[in-house]
């Protein structure tokens, strides 16, 4: 999929940081997305309610 150049370059440098691939760099910012919409749990909610 390509996206803005901006976008491509930002998510590019993401993946650099984290040292992790353009593939993985997506999931993990839909995955953080998705949990703060609260269209998916986070696993650690269940820890974080005992704390």
């Amino acid at each position: 999929m390509e996206m803005a150049p901006e976008i491509e370059e930002a998510l590019n440098r993401f993946a650099l940081e984290q040292e992790i691939t353009r593939e993985e760099a997506l999931a993990l910012i839909a995955r953080d997305w998705l949990i703060g919409q609260r269209l998916l749990r986070a696993e650690s909610d269940d820890e974080d309610a005992t704390e």
